[in-house]
């Protein structure tokens, strides 16, 4: 049933048929309506005489025992002090959103007392006999519904933020930046994107899915059914990670036999990797383990540095550092590779001395270009052996092709995916698809686990438990901790993968619809030249169609294009290209009403522009540039392919993006400075 409150919500209970009109209620009869209502509220029951209201009463018919409020009490929430935290943040907001419209039916008001967490019924007060109140059924039942539908929301924000790593914390945002409802950010804040961890109000611009975006509406909503379900006990924990997994490798609709992992971040899926990989070399005595780093700056990800055993990392860059991609790089991988086997210096039959190598391939980078080709995997196998080297496949944007995704999955690389690029999940959510066969020759699994080996070896438990891990990979979910459950990663997945059914759903009018978008808008930019400038990207071309490689990397992505348009900015017509540090500024801008930032001078249709507010992807340091990104997440291009949205509408707000993106370089003085003008 739709809550009036909240306009495209659904509360968390449907209330059964009551009576109306004010009457007296004995103490049982509204203790039972606040249990009945929620499992969350907890009524608070003292005795006469006594002064004790945390004790818990049995229905007291008799009327010797005083409703003394209730508290919330959400099995989510670790503690105590947690709880009355969450509580006031509930009640405060509630109050903000002014109440229950008048429909016939008394309702009682509700008071808080923020130190002990109580909440109490104003109009419910005792009547003139011991233990009854004088209040009208329905409109209990209405109030307290309305205050747990609250709740159920501020309790989804608050678990969206928890589970990660430093990237989901929270930080006070000076500016309201388009929360729903006109709440802003809820008084709860935003990531280090800016981004809130609530669905933005209507008339925001989000193009950020390559780095970080705000729950859609469908995502939001649907995580408040999975914590509904949680909270009342019609869904355990281990079920709903099964769920989440199932319904991954569903909507991916991949062949080959796979297994979903899922974890707190693509970083994290990296170890998964990993473990695949050192067990690997293991098994086969190879002393040394080489991975090799395609498209990254940096190598915390892949160092190994939280297994035992240390990793040698290769890190080669794609790009220049004007931007240009560098010819022939899967020639550049195979020379690295020959140059890290002469490395170790070993003997033809030393077989124990030749290194194990642990080999990236990249389908959609931050810019959204393919790196390596798929003939370059095969020339690999070709020259070591499938036993010597294990592929991952970093498609963490998620702008990739099925059939693409299931190439590398047959050939026994593990796929790191993420729900929070282009599903525009809440950041951070990510899986690691591992191949059946790759599993067990990573002794993932019990039956193929050799004695003593394997993977208690590994420090996993610092990011997953058991409850992130299928049951058939056995000899990897023993060896984690039970728990605590990561509530924040299911609720993110759960958005994510409301996200990628949509799309599934579209089919190929949603492919369509980025198609569309990507030629459109990458000419609107062009039209801005010299200040805006296009970062061209063909990506790694593989025309050897003799290993069934596609014809170009763009045939790879979903759309057959690259949805992310990147581009850099110069402030005068002749000038220099503006640093990653200026982007960042114009980044933090384009979230911002900066209306009241500009001078005196400035017009209203200036004041009109400066006052929309824009997510995109954050500024990328390419070297000698740096650029800001455009994308078309799977969240839009369902909803174009839907027809709830018009190309020319999107296409609108896309200029609206670049229009505010002049005017913030035209006043770049007074933004800097920030004062009012």
């Amino acid at each position: 049933m739709v809550s009036p409150e909240h306009p495209g919500t659904t509360d968390v209970t449907v209330s059964p048929a009551a009576e109306t009109g004010s009457r007296f209620l004995s103490t049982c009869e509204v203790e039972e309506c606040i249990r009945r209502v929620s499992p969350v509220l907890h009524p608070l029951i003292s005795l006469v005489g006594r002064v004790a209201p945390e004790i818990m009463s049995p229905y007291d018919v008799a009327g010797d025992a005083v409703l003394d409020g209730f508290a919330l009490r959400p099995s989510t929430l670790p503690d105590f002090e947690s709880s009355v935290a969450f509580s006031t943040r509930v009640y405060e907001t509630w109050i903000r959103h002014g109440g229950l419209t008048y429909d016939g039916t008394a309702l009682p008001g509700i008071s808080y007392a923020e130190a002990t967490g109580r909440f109490r019924l104003d109009t419910a007060e005792p009547g003139p006999f011991s233990g009854r109140y004088f209040v009208d059924k329905a409109g209990l039942w209405r109030t307290l519904s309305s205050l747990v539908d609250v709740a159920l929301s501020e309790a989804v924000k608050q678990h969206l933020t928890e589970g990660g790593d430093e990237r989901l914390h929270l930080q006070p945002f000076p500016d309201d930046v388009g929360g729903g409802n006109g709440t802003g950010s809820g008084g709860i804040g935003v990531n280090k994107y800016y981004c809130p961890p609530h669905p933005v109000s209507h008339g925001t611009v989000v193009r950020s899915s390559c780095t970080c975006s705000p729950p859609s509406v469908a995502g939001f909503e649907a995580a408040r059914r999975c914590l509904a379900a949680l909270w009342n006990g019609s869904l355990s924990a281990e079920k709903a990670f099964d769920v989440i997994r199932n319904r991954i490798s569903a909507i991916l609709g991949v062949q080959t036999a796979h297994h979903v992992v899922l974890h707190p971040s693509g970083t994290d899926a990296e170890f998964t990797a990993l473990l695949i990989g050192l067990n690997q070399a293991r098994s086969l005595g190879r002393t040394g383990v080489v991975s090799i780093v395609v498209g990254a700056k940096e190598a915390a990800a892949v160092d190994g540095s939280d297994l035992r055993d240390g990793v040698r990392v290769v890190q080669l860059a794609a790009r220049r550092d004007d931007g240009s991609t560098i010819a022939d790089f899967d020639a550049l991988v195979m020379q690295t590779l020959r140059a890290a086997a002469d490395d170790v210096g070993a003997a033809p039959h030393e077989q124990e001395h030749k290194p194990f190598f642990i080999v990236h391939a990249v389908d959609g980078s931050k810019l959204g270009s393919h790196i390596t080709s798929r003939s370059l995997v095969e020339q690999i196998r070709a020259q070591y052996g499938d036993d010597r080297v294990l592929f991952v496949l970093d498609a963490c944007q998620a702008r990739t092709d099925r059939d693409e995704l299931d190439w590398y999955l047959s050939r026994n690389a593990v796929v790191l995916i993420t729900g929070s690029k282009f599903y525009g999940a809440p950041g951070f959510c990510a899986a690691a698809l591992v191949p059946h066969a790759a599993a067990a020759a990573g002794q993932l699994i019990v039956s193929a686990r050799e004695h003593g080996v394997g993977t208690g070896r590994h420090r996993l438990g610092c990011y997953i438990t058991q409850l992130e891990v299928p049951a058939e990979l056995d000899a990897l979910r023993n060896a984690l901790p039970a728990g605590p459950v990561n509530v924040g990663l299911l609720l993110r997945w759960t958005c994510g993968v409301a996200e990628m059914e949509r799309f599934a759903r579209a089919q190929q009018a949603g492919r369509q619809a980025i198609r569309q978008w990507v030629g459109r808008a990458r000419a609107l930019i062009h039209a801005r030249k010299p200040y805006f400038q296009l970062l061209g990207d063909d990506g790694c071309n593989d025309n050897d169609g003799a290993n069934g490689g596609p014809a170009t990397a763009t045939a790879t992505f979903v759309g057959g294009v690259n949805s992310i348009i990147s581009f850099g900015l110069r402030r005068q017509a002749n000038g220099p290209r503006l640093d990653a540090a200026a982007l960042r500024c114009l980044h933090r801008w384009l979230t911002m009403d900066i209306a009241r930032l500009l001078p005196a001078t400035a017009t209203e249709a200036e004041r009109r522009t400066a006052k929309s507010k824009c997510f995109v992807g954050q500024p990328v340091d390419l070297g000698d540039m740096a650029v800001l990104r455009l994308a078309m997440g799977a969240s839009l291009a369902s909803d174009i392919a839907e027809g709830s949205r018009c190309l020319d509408d999107v296409l609108a707000d896309d200029g609206r993006v670049l229009d505010k993106l002049v005017l913030s370089i035209k006043y770049w003085d007074a933004l800097r400075d920030g004062k009012s003008g």
